[in-house]
């Protein structure tokens, strides 16, 4: 139940405005994550293919996860490529050049703006691999303002629908 006071009947309401559009503010708080990263993803995997060295301070189980991790990666003049099921070689992005394909690719040069799925494979067809490839299409997607405004409604509700049973109309 909601206490109205007595001799009060309006209340004034604040309402604070933001001049910063929401969607641009998730988007620079990604590019910041990724400039702050020096070292590539793939660091651990080239130095086991050029030169079969391990990381420092690595035990048996790490070293054995590296190896079999490097048997999917190929090195080709100093550039690595993944192996894909399909015998295509997918060339190993940087965290700047992952997010500069995702960009373009979404923004309209290989088609308008698509959902994380389609995005995904789109960069996949392009020839591009990342190790986090999954989640950041997701989180860009969904920075996406455009696509935010003009996306079809889900009209599915939250939680399972269950089915109950009435028994007093059929109880004779």
């Amino acid at each position: 139940m909601v206490e109205i006071p007595e001799g009060l009947w309006t209340r004034p309401l604040e309402i604070e405005q933001s001049r910063e559009e929401v969607h641009k503010g998730k988007t620079k708080a990604i590019v910041m994550t990724i400039k702050e990263e020096e070292v590539p993803w793939y660091y651990d995997i080239i130095r086991f293919l050029e030169l079969g060295a391990y990381p420092d301070g690595v035990d048996k189980k790490e070293c054995r996860s590296i190896r079999m991790m490097a048997t999917q990666y190929i090195l080709c003049g100093g550039q690595l490529y993944r192996r894909s099921y399909d015998g295509v070689h997918l060339r190993c992005l940087k965290r700047e050049e992952a997010e500069r394909a995702m960009e373009e690719v979404h923004q309209g040069i290989y088609g308008p703006h698509m959902n994380g799925r389609m995005l995904a494979k789109k960069i996949l067809r392009i020839g591009c691999y990342w190790n986090t490839m999954e989640t950041d299409y997701i989180d860009y997607v969904k920075g996406c303002h455009d696509c935010q405004t003009h996306t079809n409604l889900n009209h599915v509700p939250p939680n399972e629908l269950y089915s109950m049973t009435s028994p007093c109309p059929f109880s004779v």
